[in-house]
């Protein structure tokens, strides 16, 4: 008998838990703003700004929190966010049109593009432009990179001149064993921000065109995205400050650029960045614009290096693999986003904070499967 009632509490309470998870399962609109509202409060997020979409189709669009808590400012739809590594998305179609355009093949040596070569100290295999797109450059990320932040204003160091002088042996920010990692390219992978920026200047010596340039013509205008920008200078209006969370308060950071910039500087709203993940999900095509060709959005979110790693594309990544999601997160002083895309569904979703500790994943993965539900 003891047994009996011992079994039956059990049963009783796993009835109860079962209550309680339908009763917190996210099932509309209404569920998932309270979602976030607690999220923000747990995670210390002054500001969010969540898009969910389907095709061209925008299933949830809200702006949370404040843009700037020291004027007091309420997060609205056109305050840009500073994307951080999300930016390298953009940076990436950038040099896959030229791609398109018959310039170069993927696995061209990319100095026969540069007008300086790019040589790893102990190595003898050329880095070509898929290795560049998939990490695996040798490329690393060294602590000159340190230096190149500016508060309040842009760089006013040249991008091409910082690469160069960054990767050729006597440069002003050369370190042999800081600025390489020791394998052959192509053989290892290590995420490298710097191999990021190299595309930005590939672009521009290929195209001709400097490189923020290129971007307005080729990528923001067509697909309409205003209030989208590479550079401070240009924005008229109010940014989205950066924050730290520190002993129970906020820190502005303040506005910042880096040389580096193609790797993470781009600010923009996630209603702009819908604009571009959605030509993404619709194989390479928005609002009658063609951003890129199917097979090229194809390579793009298909596995690229699978004998070195099981979640690369070309630039994207799966971010999610429960739910197939592809895309990419970032995370820089003051900042976390994150954006992704099922390729099948077409479901997708942006997240924009402005603090940089937030954890993203998994309001990314009810933000997808509230997008199956809508």
């Amino acid at each position: 008998m003891v047994y009996q009632l011992k079994h039956i509490t059990i049963i009783f309470l796993l009835i109860i838990a079962g209550a309680s998870c339908k009763k917190n399962e996210i099932n509309n609109a209404k569920d998932f703003e309270k979602y976030l509202e607690n999220e923000m409060k747990d995670q210390n997020i002054p500001a969010l700004s969540a898009l969910i979409f389907k095709g061209e189709t925008i299933l949830f669009e809200e702006n949370y929190g404040q843009a700037n808590i020291e004027d007091n400012i309420n997060l609205a739809s056109t305050h840009p966010f500073l994307l951080a590594s999300i930016s390298k998305t953009v940076t990436a179609v950038a040099l896959l049109q030229l791609y398109e355009d018959g310039l170069f093949s993927l696995d061209d040596p990319i100095n026969d593009y540069l007008s300086f070569a790019v040589n790893g100290p102990e190595e003898t295999t050329p880095i070509t432009f898929k290795m560049l797109l998939t990490h695996t450059s040798g490329i690393a990320d060294g602590s000159a990179l340190d230096g190149q932040y500016y508060y309040g204003e842009d760089s006013p160091v040249e991008l091409g001149y910082f690469l160069e002088n960054y990767l050729v042996p006597g440069g002003e920010f050369y370190n042999a064993t800081e600025n390489y990692h020791d394998f052959e390219p192509g053989t290892d992978v290590e995420y490298s921000n710097v191999g990021n920026a190299l595309i930005g200047v590939l672009v521009e010596e290929i195209s001709g065109m400097n490189f923020n340039t290129y971007c307005k013509e080729k990528i923001f205008t067509p697909l309409g995205m205003t209030h989208t920008f590479w550079r401070l200078d240009e924005i008229a209006g109010t940014i989205v400050m950066p924050y730290n969370y520190s002993g129970g308060n906020y820190e502005a950071i303040g506005h910042y650029t880096f040389t580096d910039y193609p790797n993470g500087g781009l600010r923009s709203t996630a209603n702009d960045m819908f604009k571009f993940l959605s030509a993404i999900a619709q194989n390479g095509s928005y609002g009658g614009v063609e951003l890129l060709n199917a097979s090229t959005v194809n390579a793009m979110t298909s596995l690229q290096i699978p004998d070195l790693d099981d979640e690369t594309g070309l630039h994207f990544f799966i971010m999610n693999k429960e739910n197939e999601l592809w895309g990419h997160d970032g995370g820089e002083q003051g900042v976390a986003t994150i954006m992704a895309y099922n390729k099948s569904t077409k479901v997708g979703a942006i997240i924009l904070t402005n603090q940089g500790e937030a954890n993203l994943d998994k309001i990314l993965e009810e933000a997808y499967l509230l997008g199956l539900k809508l």
